[in-house]
């Protein structure tokens, strides 16, 4: 997946809002949305390949999303790198193993006797997948409603790298969160100052459109339309404490294929 927006606490505190395209070769097979894993409940997209994902939704509340990044000097990839290609796991397993990693929901949360937060359990989970395995050049994303939110930078040989998204607005394509040196995320953060929340529905739209945007009048594309990596699919959520949370997939470019309302999936 190479775009990703994230909304924190936009539609009130215990919210989150996802827009994502995935960008993959049309010839990498994979699945819509549907159950990935029954305790804990995890639903999304599932490679056929592999048999990870790029999205998963833990408990209609924790998002995990991975994003593969370009090889980085003496990193995982690079014509520098001394260890076999085919050594690496796959990062979509790494992305579902994080999405149903524990602690359970019902699990007694840990507190930082520092500040008295909630400490980011699914995080250190999430890092302990790191430390086990070794992965291609990629950021992780985890994000909870009403919870911890972070990025995961790793496979750039180098430890780990965490940062701490607060509440508001995020965008992460193939660099760092937020990334003022990136294009595409420049342009959709100026825009996304611009959206009003004023509901799930109304943001989802909003979202909607700009992950439909192609690179026209000089702006960056969003939905891409290329012979390599084009977008092949798209997908929007609104979770937390709403009244009717929301999972929409576009199984194709969202700019021709209209998103398919897959809600029911967080309540099997």
């Amino acid at each position: 997946m190479c775009t990703l927006i994230a909304g924190i606490g936009i539609l009130g505190p215990g919210t989150l809002v996802v827009g994502a395209n995935r960008d993959e070769s049309p010839d990498r097979p994979s699945s819509s949305p549907g159950l990935l894993r029954e305790r804990p409940l995890v639903v999304g997209g599932r490679d056929l390949v592999a048999g990870g994902t790029w999205l998963a939704v833990r408990e209609s509340r924790f998002v995990v999303a991975l994003l593969n990044r370009r090889p980085a000097p003496g990193g995982s990839g690079s014509p520098d790198d001394p260890n076999d290609p085919s050594s690496y796991r796959s990062r979509g397993l790494l992305c579902l193993d994080a999405a149903a990693a524990p602690p359970f929901s019902d699990a007694p949360h840990r507190l930082d006797p520092g500040t008295g937060d909630r400490h980011p359990e699914r995080r250190d989970a999430a890092l302990a997948l790191f430390a086990r395995d070794a992965y291609a050049h990629c950021t992780l994303v985890g994000l909870e409603a009403g919870g911890e939110a972070w990025a995961i930078h790793a496979g750039h040989g180098k430890p780990p790298e965490t940062t701490a998204l607060e509440p508001g607005w995020h965008v992460i394509t193939h660099a760092d969160p937020d990334d003022a040196k990136e294009p595409r995320t420049v342009w959709l953060r100026a825009r996304l100052r611009e959206v009003k929340a004023a509901g799930a529905e109304a943001t989802l739209e909003a979202v909607a459109a700009l992950l439909r945007r192609h690179d026209e009048d000089g702006t960056p594309g969003v939905c891409l339309h290329r012979d390599r990596f084009p977008t092949v699919s798209s997908t929007l959520l609104a979770l937390g404490d709403l009244e009717t949370p929301r999972y929409l997939h576009a199984a194709g470019p969202p700019c021709v294929t209209p998103y398919a309302d897959v809600s029911g999936l967080l309540e099997s």
